[in-house]
């Protein structure tokens, strides 16, 4: 069993006082521990405080003060057991996410990286095509001097390459 002794806070009066006790009609509760946490999350028995629940303290029945108190280290060792399994779900489920995201991180800043090979790559292209562009220009603009060329002496010697 866990305390002894009169309480410490207040005048003395337990925590089992009849304002918070479940149970039966009479209020005595059948001698039983009810905890706040089987309450449900909304009672529409707490008091309130405009919009917000006000606080409400476990509820005691029976037994001796030591028995109660035992009740409460109990029910706080539960509740400890319980949230420490939820923070353990939760950091779980983060630390997945975690590498989830890393991963993404990753494959977007890869894509980035072949976004950025192939603008190079393009512009290469592009080069490599106006190159080739311009040299096609040019036989054609010798091409076509060569031709008058020609067609002027084909007029001057009549008909005949050979002027003679």
């Amino acid at each position: 069993m866990y305390g002894s002794g009169a309480p410490l806070w207040g005048n003395g009066e337990s925590l089992s006082a009849p304002a918070n006790k479940h149970g039966g009609a009479d209020g005595s509760g059948g001698g039983s521990y009810k905890s706040y946490q089987d309450s449900g999350a909304v009672d529409s028995r707490l008091p309130r405080q405009g919009n917000a629940y006000m606080y409400r303290a476990p509820t005691l029945e029976g037994g001796t003060y030591q028995e109660q108190q035992s009740h409460l280290v109990e029910d706080s060792l539960k509740t400890n057991y319980e949230a420490e399994g939820t923070a353990a779900a939760v950091l779980s489920q983060m630390t997945t996410q975690r590498y989830q995201l890393k991963a993404a991180h990753d494959d977007v800043w890869e894509m980035r990286e072949a976004t950025e090979k192939a603008k190079r790559e393009l512009a290469d292209m592009h080069a490599k095509s106006r190159k080739k562009k311009q040299r096609l220009q040019m036989i054609i603009a010798v091409l076509a001097v060569t031709d008058t060329f020609l067609l002027l002496r084909l007029l001057r010697c009549g008909g005949s390459f050979f002027c003679g």
